[in-house]
């Protein structure tokens, strides 16, 4: 049975996530505003959880319909499970969403709406709401129950110019929170911002990785996680498709056994920040990312460090914008230092919402991507 699957992410990274899917084997891979949708089965949906760096959420198309008002809402979602009931524009997927949406499973739904005469997204998942539970009667003569905290079923109602698709969340929780943190500093990078900065870069895995701002250590650990081949999802203790009739312990676990490139064996890591607290935090970090035992910790200022000799990969999350606030003199001071010290490295700079434009550097690649409500840049550069 092939599922239309999609893949989201934070905005700027859709052609990072693209890859990423390529390389895992996806079909006919499409990118959407925040999203790469693909063509494969329940494995590749297991797998993209498993192997994904830069995705927040892996979800499976369950329908689609037309929907201009609530009743309209209300009427697919109900000729969805009920069966005998009609609604325009109904597009029904090969998933059996009856025998998904059976009475004993608990479900909660969430609602997004973009360029849509519905715009109140509480309104719509409560419509949706009610016309899966009026189809639950129509066929089974009894309901599910809606379980906001903890439930069998997440569902996603995505509104997009009076269109209605329903999505079901195979992930449960974002796939950022991959484990690994058991230290917090101000304002970490999120984990796939990371992972895209690792990726983008263009490194090949060889020389170490340094970051002379570590803070909490997020960018040095993935990249040593894709240099070692580790899955992003190795910590994770449940996901949400572990709850679907679908699910097979056997077959997911002959899955997490495929072998991943490990471009990088013998990484080694540097990281340096001017606080005692940030060190502290990315030792505990490394070490329950089962890397430690390869980074070297020092606590000092970026503007004191020396990097090893042999080239490789440096990562750096300044304060910047919103978070601690800089001025153009920093970030020259941090251009001019990779210039001077970091020759023949590759490197990727987060920039917030002054993008660095006062780096002194030219970067190969500028990725626009938006954090939330704040707006940055990947920056990309060859140093020579």
């Amino acid at each position: 049975m092939s599922l239309g699957i999609v893949a989201t992410c934070v905005l700027g990274l859709e052609e990072i996530l693209e890859a990423e899917l390529r390389a895992l084997g996806a079909e006919e891979t499409e990118k959407q505003r925040g999203a790469v949708a693909f063509r494969g089965h329940w494995k590749d949906c297991w797998r993209a959880n498993w192997r994904l760096r830069t995705a927040n959420r892996v979800l499976v198309e369950l329908a689609s319909w037309e929907a201009a008002d609530g009743a309209a809402l209300a009427a697919g979602a109900r000729a969805l499970v009920g069966g005998r009931m009609r609604a325009p524009g109904l597009v029904r997927t090969e998933v059996d969403v009856a025998r998904l949406l059976h009475p004993d499973r608990s479900f909660a739904i969430q609602a997004t709406s973009t360029a849509s005469a519905v715009r109140d997204t509480r309104w719509a998942a409560l419509s949706a709401k009610d016309g899966l539970v009026d189809g639950q009667r129509d066929h089974y003569g009894r309901r599910s129950s809606v379980d906001r905290e903890d439930p069998d079923l997440h569902l996603r109602l995505r509104l997009l110019r009076d269109q209605a698709t329903l999505l079901l969340d195979t992930s449960g929780d974002p796939l950022d929170r991959r484990g690994y943190r058991a230290v917090t500093t101000t304002a970490p990078v999120r984990e796939q911002i990371a992972a895209a900065c690792v990726l983008a870069s263009g490194w090949d895995g060889q020389g170490p990785v340094v970051d002379h701002m570590c803070g909490s250590g997020t960018l040095l650990i993935e990249a040593a996680w894709l240099a070692l081949g580790m899955a992003p999802g190795r910590l994770r203790r449940s996901w949400a498709f572990e709850r679907l009739p679908a699910w097979d312990r056997r077959a997911f676990e002959s899955m997490k056994k495929e072998p991943i490139p490990a471009p990088g064996p013998g990484v080694r890591l540097y990281g340096n920040d001017v606080s005692g607290e940030a060190i502290a935090a990315a030792r505990a970090n490394l070490e329950r990312a089962g890397i430690l035992d390869r980074a070297v910790l020092t606590k000092g200022r970026a503007a004191d460090f020396y990097p090893p000799d042999t080239p490789g990969l440096v990562l750096v999350n300044p304060p910047h914008g919103g978070r601690i606030g800089t001025d153009a003199e920093r970030w020259k001071e941090l251009g001019d230092l990779l210039k001077q010290r970091f020759k023949g490295w590759k490197a990727a700079v987060l920039a917030g919402e002054d993008r660095g434009k006062q780096i002194g550097l030219r970067p190969r690649k500028r990725i626009p991507i938006m954090n939330g409500p704040l707006e940055g840049r990947i920056l990309l550069f060859d140093l020579y």
